[in-house]
């Protein structure tokens, strides 16, 4: 069975409070998605947007205050699985978000870490909401793409795939060529990179440093366009 994101942590409201927070439209657009649509009644529809990404899916199981459960996806992950569950425990209540289901896409792991580092980001956004009231829109943030798929690991990001003439390409970049600088940036991990997609826009022209085997290389890639559709 293919590994799964699963992440629990305790919001200080009432489950019906964290329960409105996933389950109404209103309020999941308010911290998760650009906007976010979903009927959360047994094979009610769940549509989904982000910058340059739109994902649409249904409801496969309800339990009002306890548990939410829909697929989305299209493509390959056609079938991604996200269940939500609620705990009422003192202070607040817990909760529980397993993202699964990725099926036997090729580079599918970096699927997952790419799915992991998102959910981070939005769950940060989730609980500075519930707590403050106040939606903070930094996950929703348009973000473009390098033109690679990568995964961290001890040493750093590694590149997985290259798009061909894309700014990964441009710079010289392969698979198995570990990342050191991007526009004279560090890279430690993806989400240093994630970072330079959201403040930068089309056309902008990165210095790209990296490793491949043991040389240190150097090239220049160019931003042309944002994330594919999920």
């Amino acid at each position: 069975m293919r590994p799964a994101f699963e992440r629990t942590f305790t919001v200080e409201v009432p489950v019906e409070r964290a329960w409105a927070a996933f389950a109404d439209s209103r309020e999941r657009s308010r911290w998760e998605a650009e906007t976010y649509e979903i009927d959360p009644t047994p094979g009610g529809q769940v549509h989904w947007t982000l910058p340059g990404i739109e994902a649409k899916g249904e409801v496969v199981d309800v339990e009002p205050g306890r548990l939410l459960r829909h697929i989305e996806g299209s493509g390959p992950h056609a079938r991604a699985e996200v269940t939500v569950t609620f705990e009422e425990v003192d202070g607040g209540t817990r909760v529980t978000i397993t993202h699964a289901g990725f099926g036997d896409a090729e580079h599918w792991d970096e699927w997952l870490e790419g799915t992991a580092n998102g959910w981070t980001q939005a769950i940060c956004d989730l609980i500075a909401y519930l707590r403050t009231g106040v939606p903070p829109r930094r996950f929703a943030t348009a973000m473009q793409s390098p033109g690679m798929t990568m995964h961290d690991t001890d040493a750093g990001v590694v590149v997985e795939t290259v798009e061909s003439g894309r700014m990964a390409d441009q710079a010289g970049l392969r698979p198995g060529d570990l990342l050191l600088r991007v526009g004279g940036a560090p890279v430690f991990c993806i989400s240093d990179l994630w970072v330079l997609m959201r403040e930068h826009g089309w056309g902008t022209r990165f210095d790209v440093e990296y490793v491949r085997g043991n040389e240190r290389r150097q090239g220049v890639g160019v931003i042309d366009g944002g994330w594919q559709t999920a």
